[in-house]
């Protein structure tokens, strides 16, 4: 069984998580901070709160060198959206993942 309980995240916290995914290198509060301002408009105040509860979940590592925090993710994009996929057949579809297919298909997003 999937870790989603454990990882569910909200949209926000997600547009967090994307940052941390495609720099692909810890990064600080700062930095995330300027980059999310670019992408969300979020202020300081918003991406150190993100981040503090991202890191309450266990999605978030923090590392400290130089009294310079760095946070990282704690698990790939694959494993979240594998985790995401996993909870969506076994409870929408009864674990029945070619019913998912199936209606993937039915609305265009499978050829």
């Amino acid at each position: 069984m999937s870790d989603y309980s454990s990882r569910r995240i909200s949209e926000a916290e997600l547009s967090v998580m994307e940052a941390l995914w495609d720099t692909g290198t810890p990064m600080t509060a700062k930095d995330l901070q300027i980059l999310l301002k670019e992408r969300r408009d979020w202020e300081r105040t918003t991406v150190r709160s993100l981040l503090t509860r991202l890191q309450e979940k266990g999605s978030v590592q923090v590392s400290k060198e130089n009294d310079v925090a760095t946070y990282a993710p704690a698990f790939t994009k694959e494993e979240y959206g594998w985790d995401l996929a996993e909870v969506l057949v076994l409870r929408l579809y009864n674990g029945d993942a070619q019913a998912l297919v199936a209606t993937l298909k039915a609305h265009g997003l499978l050829a």
